[in-house]
């Protein structure tokens, strides 16, 4: 059997088992109801509108106070209405009165409509028209330039960035423990005894790689495009050629964190051969997955900042940190096309340095076994 045929062979044997397994099926589903729940609630519930106020007028007096305040709400990205049972404030006695204590926002738009009344008062009595007072009132706006283009997506695009580094997180780390649990698994069993009977360990580890790998990318393909349709159809995100080139990257930066991930976990794997002794070789990486999660808030805050730019060329990182500048629009075409060759780059030399520790421990059983046995093994 050539070696491509043992690698096809062993990646289609982890995609049925692992693929089947009531755990992936179950937790894929619940993945995509929550993912969906996320797109479409916040708009359902009024999550990230405007703050909505009713206000009730007693006294006749306040009656233009609180039509001015309906007109003076939009530039507060308010609405208020007028009347309602249970109001968040009352106008009456030249005051404010409240149950509680009332919203800092709904009291500066009343503050803000008193004023502009009190002041049409005093211009009228200087003697100044109805329309003139207006004007006096409504002087043209200022005109706001900048020098840096505005992204007037920011905001959406934020909440999809922060969604794409916990789908990446936690897809990486899931799929990095799957590939620990199989090696374990096989060690303990004895079955890779079996299986390396007619399989070379490099061919056995990179098919156990690439299938658990297309699984994972797969199940990912699943979540965005669900998260996405869901997103798109509520209004919570406008789905446009960028998000999309944004998503489709994710893909690629999953693709090449899961290769230098799942080389790490499967060495660190090899070195133990009880379910009870994996959790102590693999928190290191975990530790490492988890630092990157999050450093790619503090990039996602500044994706343009030095953070952002140093941790974009550190590869155990890059892949959480670069796509939240991606969707940001803030990664140029060489910065991510150098911060791929760079991880490309590291995934190609971990890759033979795991294989060949993974060859020299993975039939070695007992207690856990140090790095330079597990090498010289392979060596030997």
């Amino acid at each position: 059997m050539s070696g491509r045929d043992s690698v096809r062979l062993v990646a289609r044997r982890e995609i049925v088992e692992r693929g089947t397994e009531k755990a992936f099926v179950v937790s894929t589903i619940v993945s995509l109801v929550v993912i969906a729940c996320v797109a479409v609630l916040p708009n359902l519930l009024g999550i990230g509108g405007k703050d909505e106020y009713t206000v009730a007028v007693v006294d006749r007096s306040m009656q233009p106070i609180a039509d001015a305040a309906v007109r003076a709400a939009d530039a507060f990205d308010a609405d208020v209405t007028l009347g309602g049972d249970d109001p968040d404030a009352t106008l009456a006695g030249g005051g404010v009165r409240a149950q509680e204590k009332p919203d800092d926002k709904l009291v500066e738009i009343l503050q803000a409509a008193n004023a502009r009344v009190r002041s049409a008062a005093a211009l009228r009595d200087a003697g100044l028209g109805d329309r003139e007072a207006a004007d006096a009132l409504s002087p043209p706006a200022l005109r706001v330039t900048t020098v840096e283009p505005v992204n007037e997506a920011a905001e959406e695009r934020g909440g999809f960035a922060f969604i794409a580094v916990l789908l990446l997180y936690g897809q990486l780390i899931g799929m990095g423990y799957f590939v620990a649990m199989g090696v374990v698994e096989e060690k303990s069993s004895r079955v890779v005894e079996l299986l390396l009977s007619t399989l070379r360990p490099r061919h056995l580890l990179t098919g156990k790689i690439v299938g658990l790998g297309l699984l994972g990318l797969g199940q990912l393909l699943l979540l965005g495009v669900v998260g996405l349709a869901a997103a798109g159809v509520s209004g919570a995100l406008d789905v446009d050629g960028d998000v999309l080139v944004a998503a489709g990257l994710a893909l690629v930066w999953f693709t090449v964190g899961y290769a230098f991930y799942a080389a790490a976990f499967a060495c660190a794997a090899s070195l133990v051969s009880r379910q009870e002794d994996l959790q102590s070789v693999i928190s290191p990486l975990s530790i490492v997955l988890m630092v990157g999660f999050f450093v790619s808030f503090g990039v996602a805050a500044d994706p343009d900042g030095t953070l952002a730019k140093v941790t974009s060329y550190i590869p155990p990182v890059a892949p959480m940190t670069m796509p939240p500048r991606i969707a940001l629009g803030e990664a140029s075409t060489v910065e991510i096309v150098g911060a791929l060759a760079v991880t490309l780059g590291a995934t190609a030399l971990l890759v033979p340095l795991a294989a060949r520790i993974y060859s020299g421990a993975v039939l070695r059983t007992g207690g856990t076994i140090k790095l330079r046995d597990a090498w010289r093994a392979a060596q030997a």
